[in-house]
């Protein structure tokens, strides 16, 4: 028993420490412009490359977890982390830089898509797992940005050490300490046939797109929004500390209670709905002090919504390790695009709230999809 909730805390400082790479670039964007010579589009793209490589490699990392098992894929994972973050440190072009988050996407996919089979292995309570799963995300999420604006006053390479040193302590937390126990049922190899079943499942296919679409909006607020708050590194740094903070409480917290006195149909088109009337606020605040109020409130929605689309989506009944694979792949394609489509966006209109605009579009569209699936006998 000690043994599993050692492993269980191990899993959740690991998915904390792995996610804390994703926030780590937000105060420093900003400089790293600067510093290498990057207009918008070309800076949004150390979040694009980042986020994209990791939803292409979802399902052939489901494919790796289930040969080679779950804890030797996250290992990988997380050592490959700690190496291109490290040489993110050394980059001397915004090229080379885009390329190294690419590899780290890359790396974090292997973590992504084997970390939650593993933490629920080691937990009592599914629900819980997947709320511990969220939040960690969201504390690492957090964490990032307070680690990024702190060590980025100093110098924009040393929050991607300070990442890689981390990430290098969690692999080796990980590789001694996770004793996964082994399941009485064998879990299922992906195969082509079984995507196609599940590309073809309504229930599933409503909820990805819906979480896609949606996706793109968090990441709006995320990867965008700290070229149009007008901070300082630590300042910035502080904001999405907060906001972060707002998305684990959101996780954790708020949608567990919900979900023991609602049904999770009933509950999150309402909070999606939501969210992007707090996008249609931003896109008119001109003011620091207010749009730093509403990211942090958004963040607070956005941890109700993270962790009410995966309970969701893993009600659809299907292998729930082809139905991870799929349902994360379809959400951070959303996310993939939302960086540099806003930057490209704001230079071409030469306005730099119109993304928020478009990222609350897709969040109606996403309510109206569960909204109708929530209304569907």
């Amino acid at each position: 028993m000690k043994t599993k909730k050692l492993g269980k805390n191990i899993t959740v400082l690991a998915v904390f420490l792995a996610f804390m790479g994703m926030g780590v670039v937000d105060p420093i964007l900003p400089d790293i412009a600067l510093k290498l010579g990057a207009n918008h589009w070309q800076v949004e793209m150390l979040f694009s490359a980042y986020i994209l490589m990791m939803a292409f490699m979802m399902l052939p990392a489901g494919i790796l977890a289930v040969k080679f098992g779950d804890k030797a894929i996250m290992v990988i994972g997380l050592g490959l982390v700690s190496f291109f973050a490290s040489l993110c440190a050394f980059s001397n072009s915004i090229f080379d830089l885009s390329l190294f988050r690419a590899g780290w996407g890359f790396s974090n996919a292997l973590f992504f898509a084997t970390a939650l089979i593993v933490l629920i292995a080691l937990s009592k309570d599914y629900h819980k797992a997947v709320g511990l799963f969220e939040g960690a995300i969201g504390f690492g999420i957090s964490a990032g940005p307070l680690l990024g604006g702190f060590l980025g006053e100093h110098s924009w390479r040393y929050p991607f050490l300070a990442t890689g040193v981390l990430s290098f302590c969690a692999f080796l937390a990980v590789f001694f300490f996770v004793k996964v126990p082994k399941s009485e049922n064998k879990r299922k190899t992906i195969t082509f046939n079984d995507l196609k079943l599940l590309f073809t499942n309504k229930k599933f296919i409503l909820i990805s797109i819906a979480a896609m679409l949606y996706f793109y909006g968090f990441i709006v607020i995320l990867a965008y929004s700290p070229l149009v708050v007008s901070l300082n590194p630590l300042e910035m740094g502080l904001l999405f500390f907060g906001w972060g903070l707002a998305l684990a409480y959101g996780s954790i917290i708020i949608s567990t209670k919900l979900e023991k006195i609602f049904e999770v149909r009933n509950i999150i088109p309402f909070s999606i709905a939501l969210f992007a009337i707090v996008l249609l606020i931003i896109m008119q605040i001109e003011t620091k002090s207010l749009m730093s109020m509403l990211i942090i409130l958004s963040g607070l929605l956005s941890g109700v919504n993270n962790s009410l689309l995966t309970s969701y989506v893993m009600e659809v009944d299907f292998e729930k390790n082809i139905i991870s694979g799929g349902f994360n792949f379809l959400r951070w394609m959303g996310a993939a695009t939302a960086p540099v489509l806003s930057g490209f966006i704001a230079g071409v209109f030469n306005d730099m709230h119109l993304p928020f605009l478009f990222a609350a579009i897709f969040s109606l569209i996403s309510f109206g999809l569960l909204f109708n699936l929530s209304r569907a006998k």
